[in-house]
């Protein structure tokens, strides 16, 4: 690597693995190797980031796109957390990497968050005998319908490293779990919590009760918050030192996972939760249609979404640049319970 300094144009920097990953960067002691500049949404959190972490941040969105150009072309690596399922976005930050790659010669590189969602079945609440996906195995990940979610972007991405401007790396996270703790979520800057459990919990407080859609049999793989912001610093270090050793483009998929969990067991243990805080009337879920889930949790394409079967194995990390997750299934289904206090807390707080 040369002793220039590293640009890295972050979005998703204040998200929950966006801003577990930007604090690991900002803790380590080469920190004064990287020049990190985030987009923001908010100006007061942008001011924040800046005064409090030392943070270059930029006001925006990505709707913004002839920003998102201009400071992917002054980045020579995008690190990319924000909506993985906006296309125009993202060919926006192509376009500012081939630009950038066209005037200076350099290669950027491009770190993408993807998901397992992009494996999903259609079981609605059943057990299937669903395929369990390897990263490894190219052959089943290119035979995935190119209009599967996530799909159209992680496709573009890699038609983009063929084409020889970028270096492209998608990661594909499953379930996300665990409080993010630190110093970015101590100061009320980036999110600790995951999308997915507050929809659930709060659903619940709403109805005043859980529902599962059909027998609740799915099967979802986990993996915990500090072990999938790991992921990615440990990639983009073996990227700057040998990158001969990280895999791209067509190859460079990388699934997150440590463990396998059941829909059903997972909306139970919120349910036994809820039900100890005396916020519902029964410890166990109901069983319910797809059109009844869907009102309770509000989109019948999200329940569809979670009551399916999402299966992989996250090989190719563990291989390439020695990833080893700390936490399981088991650390997942311990943590539920003081997780949805803490956000009744803070559901309770707002009123």
């Amino acid at each position: 690597m040369s002793s220039e300094k590293v640009s890295i144009f972050f979005t998703g920097a204040t998200g929950y693995i966006g801003g577990s990953i930007l604090q690991r960067l900002l803790s380590r002691p080469d920190r004064e190797n990287f020049e990190i500049t985030a987009l923001v949404r908010k100006a007061d959190i942008a001011k924040r980031l800046e005064a409090e972490f030392g943070v270059k941040t930029v006001v925006g969105s990505l709707q913004d796109l002839d920003m998102l150009a201009a400071l992917s072309e002054n980045a020579h690596v995008v690190i990319q957390l924000a909506d993985c399922d906006d296309v125009d976005a993202l060919k926006a930050i192509l376009s500012g990497l081939k630009a950038r790659h066209e005037k200076t010669g350099d290669l950027p590189l491009l770190i993408h968050t993807s998901g397992t969602g992009v494996i999903t079945d259609d079981a609605r609440g059943a057990y299937l005998s669903s395929k369990i996906y390897s990263d490894l195995d190219l052959a089943s990940i290119e035979a995935l319908p190119p209009t599967a979610i996530h799909r159209p972007v992680d496709l573009l991405i890699v038609e983009a490293d063929t084409a020889g401007y970028v270096r492209t790396h998608i990661i594909l996270p499953s379930i996300v779990f665990g409080i993010a703790t630190g110093p970015l979520f101590d100061a009320g800057i980036a999110n600790p919590h995951t999308v997915f459990f507050p929809l659930l919990v709060r659903a619940a407080l709403r109805a005043g009760y859980v529902g599962v859609l059909g027998t609740g049999a799915p099967i979802w793989n986990c993996v915990h918050v500090d072990d999938q912001a790991d992921m990615y610093v440990q990639m983009l270090d073996t990227l700057l030192h040998s990158p001969e050793k990280v895999s791209h483009g067509r190859e460079g998929y990388f699934f997150g996972e440590n463990g396998e969990l059941v829909t059903g067991e997972i909306v139970g243990a919120i349910a036994k939760a809820l039900f100890a805080l005396g916020r519902i009337s029964s410890p166990e879920p109901v069983q319910q249609t797809l059109e009844e889930s869907g009102k309770l949790y509000g989109s019948e394409m999200i329940v569809r979404f979670f009551f399916a079967n999402s299966r992989s194995k996250a090989e190719r990390a563990r291989r390439e640049f020695g990833w080893a997750p700390k936490h399981t299934a088991k650390d997942f289904y311990e943590g539920i319970g003081p997780e949805v206090e803490t956000l009744f807390k803070k559901e309770e707080a707002k009123k």
